[in-house]
């Protein structure tokens, strides 16, 4: 099945967080969201609370994302870390109950 594209993103963007800069680019069917460091993912993560709120999170923004036909990378310079939405596909987040999201473990 072919998921139709409802939405275009076009992006070029830099958000300051702390001494940090996060990157946020769009090119029409995916987001990449650039971050300095892992620890700076962690960092936010942490700052949402409890795992069980980020995951409900994560899983509506997966479905949303899909939905609609677009995707987010969350990545550092050196590396991807997650792709969330319609190119993520993992079948280990869909045991914990988040479709359509995948980390990139190497």
């Amino acid at each position: 099945m072919t998921i139709e594209r409802l939405f275009s993103v076009d992006a070029d963007m830099t958000i300051d967080v702390g001494d940090d800069r996060v990157y946020v680019r769009g090119d029409g069917s995916s987001v990449v969201v650039e971050v300095p460091s892992i620890s700076l993912v962690f960092q936010m993560l942490r700052s949402v609370g409890s795992i069980k709120p980020v995951r409900e999170r994560v899983t509506d923004l997966s479905q949303l994302l899909t939905n609609v036909g677009l995707t987010i990378i969350v990545r550092t310079p050196g590396r991807r870390l997650m792709t969330i939405g319609r190119d993520g596909n993992s079948w280990l987040l869909k045991l914990f109950g988040v479709p359509h999201a995948r980390l990139h473990l190497s």
